[in-house]
C-alpha cells in the first residue's frame, strides 16, 4: 500500500492558507480544538440516533442549540456526516462535516465553532472537499458549498462560498504542496 494521502487542511496549512492561529495562546487553541472535536461528535451523534446529552461539556451546549436552529430554520438535511472523500488524481483526501440538502441544492456544510471567522481558509478547505466528492460521485456533483457558523451565544450564521472561486487557488495549493514534499522540503 503507499504512502498516506495528505488532508486538505495539511495542504493549506503547509503552504500557508489555513487560518492565523499564531497569536492565539496555545491554551486557548488547545481548548477550542477540544470543543470542535466535541461539537462534531455531537451533530453526528444527533445526525445518527445516539447523542446523550448528559455528556456533553457546558461549552458544547450552545453550539449545539445553534445547530438545531440552523437545521430546523433552513430545512438541512444531512446525507453523509464526517465521512471520507478522495482525490486520486491530485492525491489528497478530506473529512466535510456534512453533505446534505439545503434550498434543494446538494450541497457541503463545514461546522466553525467560533464566534469571530475568517471565510478565505474555509472556502478553500470547502473547495478541496468539493472537488475530492465531485470526482468520486460525477452523477451526484455537490452544488453548493457553505460555512455555519455556531456561537457561543447559542445563534447561527449562514456563510454561502461561491463554489466556483475557491477552488482553483485550492487545487494550486495541492501542486506547491506535493512539489515541496518531492524536493524534501
Amino acid at each position: 500500500m503507499g504512502p498516506t494521502l495528505p488532508r486538505v487542511t495539511e495542504i493549506l496549512a503547509d503552504v500557508g492558507l489555513g487560518p492565523d492561529l499564531s497569536r492565539v495562546p496555545p491554551d486557548v487553541l488547545e481548548a477550542a480544538r477540544a470543543r470542535g472535536v466535541a461539537v462534531h461528535a455531537a451533530i453526528e451523534a444527533i445526525v445518527y440516533g445516539y447523542l446523550d446529552e448528559a455528556l456533553l461539556a457546558e461549552d458544547v451546549l450552545p453550539r449545539l442549540e445553534a445547530y438545531r436552529r440552523f437545521v430546523k430554520d433552513s430545512g438541512y438535511e444531512t446525507a453523509h456526516t464526517e465521512i471520507e472523500v478522495v482525490h486520486a488524481a491530485w492525491r489528497y483526501r478530506g473529512h466535510p462535516d456534512s453533505v446534505g440538502w439545503l434550498v434543494n441544492k446538494r450541497v457541503i456544510l463545514d461546522w466553525k465553532n467560533m464566534d469571530a471567522l475568517d471565510l478565505a481558509p474555509a472556502g478553500y478547505q470547502l473547495a478541496g472537499y468539493r472537488a475530492a466528492w465531485n470526482h468520486e460521485h460525477p452523477t451526484e456533483p455537490v452544488e453548493a458549498l457553505a460555512v455555519v457558523q455556531l456561537k457561543s451565544d447559542g445563534s447561527y450564521r449562514l456563510h454561502t462560498i461561491p463554489a466556483a472561486d475557491p477552488e482553483p487557488v485550492f487545487l494550486a495549493a495541492v501542486m506547491v504542496y506535493h512539489a515541496k514534499k518531492e524536493m524534501g522540503r
